[in-house]
């Protein structure tokens, strides 16, 4: 080790990056998940006790706020507070509003507004910190966080308006800016509003006289307060209560944390590949020094035992200096999450017990890796000490009949999976039989390597070093296929998922042009709890719009709707039969013109899911409440736009939100598309939920989030990529050692250093672009897969991510020229005699 440094570096850092990634992802989870419970146990610091309907989700999560199973009625605010050492009882009433800012735009369009009664908060000093102004004192005054002053621009003694799902728009002054203990501006990024009590009830609960949650101050007894109230009501500490919250956020962190895990166990697999390589390529150079070894008496455990020892010796170097690069690594991530996504939240640094496994990891990868090699340097015999032993690659077979068998099993099961043969368990087989089926073909890369190389170095041998170059590639079939590996493994996850994102636009894109006659759709992002809406009036100015043909509406509750007990999205429109046309929608029996009150249209998919036939009858229950025996009066061909479930448009009232959700406009002929896109975005500057795109820009709004994934995973998985290039530099820099004697020869008969250069710079680039062949090749597969077992679900076109599989491709030529400097340098700086003298 010693004596060779920079193969000594090279190596170790693959199990430092490795390492440092599992440590890293193990101190996010624990740090976050510490942080966030601190984080929410303020929200009740100082509360003895937290009252709640045992029953009541918050009232808008899963179902339309009912006051008589949601609510707080105000009498047991004075139940509470007779109970004994129960000095004061608040009573609270918060939930989601929605607030406009200067520019008609929805304030926190990415965090939620929390509206909330300033009373049941005001006298909490441990909790609130009034910084400028006063509380609300009136109906028409508010108190905001710092945070919304922040994000939305306004200023001490501005108006608002805000509205909610149960109350229409109403204008408030800022009377009072507020902030958080701590210091802090919100609690977890979000805005905040406070009302008087009256208003906050006619926001959140229709004007009725409830509260959602009661605080109890004293030295309380939960006991006596939950015998006092009775079994409808929950009673906890506020400690209780603080846990119970911060589950919630604590999943949000566990599933960063287990992303993080992912990726860095990817990079500990590629690591593999990389140490492999090398403790191979180191056994093979040593191969005489290794035979006099065992000519003067050296037994075969003691090779065993000394490149085993080697191996231990970095991985414990490598994988510690990996430990502490990740508990730095973990301490900034989660310092940049804390900071993004829950608004400066103090971070306080856990390094769990559990993270000691990625010492192990890093040391155990590292020895295993390392022990076919050694096995094979015990193996040497020690005649090899008396003449110069040749090394020709070992065949192929083995490995090619092992590869093809785990291969077939793997698309065995891939497609027993999608034929349904294995029944409930057909998505797990399809993923377990990707995952053989991936392992099969990385078996296989080295029987691939020689003739995708030959023919991939047609492109590079017109001159003699590029035909060497292509020569030297193709010449160690096992070498060059597990140098590749490692970057096939990262191109080929980002391929699949770039391949999934692909197929999930075409299927929007197929969808909007086969059924869709409209030119503009208005829609809104979901970015909250609230499902973005409009008001009907606005509708109403659409329709009237004289560049305007026809507009199909939808209103949509899928907050409460159930048929004979089993929820339901429930949709409706103000014409249905219009509305069908520029949907696309055909009716297979009955008829959509005339509705009655009672009428229900269902698609056909789910006339045959629940067995039924026109004239039937359901129990139909509102997200109101309220109840109907429903008929069903027409069948409609399936498509894509909606549940399945129509209903009349008589019956929108008892909707949670009667209002419009989308809207799709058939603009006229000789209108210029356009320009009408610039009209109704002025009939909805009032609509700050919803914005108006052509179809083309629908999909892309539906999809941005998919982009932004696809984003971060070739983010995290550069790190593979980074491994997967120090590989490749590895390997070239270790087989220019191998070769210095024919690379002195070669020079001796008339090659030049730049000769030396391009020729092993065209070695490394067929190396690189054959990883990169293959991983394009195996994550359109994997794409496939999945797309294929997700096309019941709706996912019905495949498609290519054409222009990234070409960047891919682009830049393995670049990773292959910028891996290919150190070696070729090294290569050209040999000196001749020293060359061919070199044993």
């Amino acid at each position: 080790m010693a004596s060779r440094k920079a193969r000594l570096v090279l190596t170790s850092l693959a199990v430092v990056l490795g390492t440092m990634f599992v440590a890293a992802a193990m101190i996010l989870t624990s740090t976050m998940a510490n942080s966030v419970s601190g984080l929410i146990s303020d929200a009740y610091s100082g509360v003895d006790a937290v009252v709640t309907r045992e029953s009541s989700d918050g009232g808008f999560e899963d179902d339309t706020f009912q006051p008589e199973t949601d609510g707080i009625p105000h009498d047991l605010i004075d139940t509470v507070e007779s109970v004994d050492g129960v000095d004061r009882v608040a009573g609270e009433v918060s939930g989601q509003v929605n607030a406009i800012d200067p520019d008609g735009k929805l304030v926190g369009a990415f965090q939620p507004t929390i509206g909330l009664n300033w009373e049941a908060n005001a006298d909490d000093d441990e909790y609130i910190e009034l910084r400028e102004g006063h509380g609300p004192t009136a109906d028409d005054e508010i108190a905001v966080s710092a945070k919304f002053i922040t994000d939305s621009g306004y200023e001490l003694g501005d108006t608002v308006t805000i509205y909610s799902y149960t109350a229409d728009r109403a204008d408030y002054t800022i009377v009072g800016v507020y902030g958080l203990t701590g210091d802090r501006d919100s609690l977890a990024g979000e805005t905040q509003v406070g009302f008087t009590t009256a208003a906050a009830q006619r926001l959140l609960t229709g004007g009725e006289d409830v509260y959602l949650t009661l605080y109890a101050y004293g030295d309380v007894d939960t006991d006596a307060i939950a015998a006092a109230v009775g079994d409808d009501y929950k009673v906890q500490t506020g400690q209780e209560a603080s846990d119970e919250a911060a589950e919630g956020l604590a999943v949000l962190a566990d599933v960063m944390g287990y992303i993080f895990l992912g990726f860095g166990l990817v990079a500990v697999f590629v690591s593999v590949f990389l140490i492999i390589n090398t403790f191979t390529i180191i056994v093979a150079q040593r191969q005489r020094e290794l035979a006099l070894l065992r000519a003067i008496g050296a037994g075969r455990g003691q090779v065993v035992r000394s490149v085993l020892t080697e191996a231990v010796v970095i991985g414990t170097v490598a994988a510690a200096i990996g430990f502490g690069l990740g508990i730095l690594l973990g301490w900034g991530l989660s310092q940049i999450v804390g900071s993004s996504l829950f608004d400066d939240m103090p971070v306080q640094l856990q390094i769990p017990p559990t993270t000691l496994w990625a010492l192990a990891v890093g040391i155990g990868v590292t020895v295993l890796s390392a022990l076919i090699p050694a096995l094979k340097a015990a193996r040497v015999p020690p005649v090899a000490a008396m003449r110069d032993a040749a090394n020709p690659p070992k065949p192929l077979r083995g490995i090619t009949i092992a590869g093809a068998l785990v291969a077939a099993a793997g698309g065995t099961l891939l497609g027993l999976g999608l034929t349904d043969n294995l029944g409930d368990g057909s998505l797990t087989g399809i993923l377990v039989g990707v995952g053989i089926a991936f392992v099969g073909v990385t078996m296989l890369t080295p029987i691939l390597a020689r003739p995708i190389v030959a023919g991939l170095g047609v492109l590079m041998s017109w001159t003699f070093p590029g035909r060497l170059g292509k020569i030297n590639a193709g010449r160690n079939p096992r070498r060059t296929a597990i140098t590749a590996s490692a970057l096939m493994i990262g191109v080929a996850l980002i391929t699949g998922i770039a391949t999934i994102v692909a197929s999930f636009k075409s299927t929007m894109s197929e969808v909007l042009d086969l059924n869709l006659n409209s030119d503009l759709i208005v829609s809104g992002s979901q970015t909250g709890a609230n499902v973005p809406s409009f008001s009907p009036e606005t509708l109403a100015e659409l329709k009237e719009l004289p560049e305007v043909d026809r507009v199909g509406d939808v209103y949509v509750d899928f907050m409460g709707p159930q048929v004979d007990g089993s929820d339901v999205a429930l949709a409706a429109s103000e014409d249905l039969e219009t509305s069908l046309e520029v949907f696309g929608g055909t009716v297979a029996e009955g008829s959509v013109t005339g509705l009655q009150d009672d009428s229900l249209v269902i698609n056909d998919s789910v006339a045959e899911d629940r067995d039924l036939a026109l004239g039937d009858t359901v129990e139909v229950t509102f997200g109101d409440g309220s109840t109907m025996t429903g008929r069903v009066d027409a069948i409609l061909d399936d498509y894509a736009l909606t549940d399945g479930w129509w209903t009349s448009p008589e019956q929108i009232e008892h909707f949670t939100l009667p209002k419009p959700m989308q809207a799709y406009l058939d603009v006229a002929d000789d209108a210029d598309v356009a320009a009408v896109q610039d009209r109704v975005r002025d009939v909805l500057a009032d609509e700050p939920e919803v914005n108006v795109a052509n179809n083309a820009e629908f999909v892309d709004e539906q999809s941005s989030q998919l982009d932004f994934l696809l984003l971060s995973v070739q983010i995290l998985l550069a790190l593979a990529i980074i491994i997967a290039i120090i590989g490749v530099v590895n390997t070239l820099v270790l087989s220019v050692l191998e070769r210095t004697r024919e690379l002195g020869l070669l020079r001796a008969v008339g090659m030049t250093r730049g000769q030396a250069r391009r020729m092993i710079t065209v070695e490394s680039v067929l190396i690189c672009v054959f990883g990169a062949v293959l991983g394009i090749g195996v994550g359109v597969g994997l794409g496939w897969a999945v797309q294929q077992a997700l096309e019941s679900e709706g996912l019905s076109s495949f498609a290519l991510p054409w222009g990234l599989m070409a960047i891919y491709l682009i830049a393995a030529v670049i990773v292959g020229l910028l891996a290919a400097i150190a070696p070729a340098a090294r290569a050209a700086k040999l000196n001749v005699l020293g060359a061919i003298a070199y044993e």
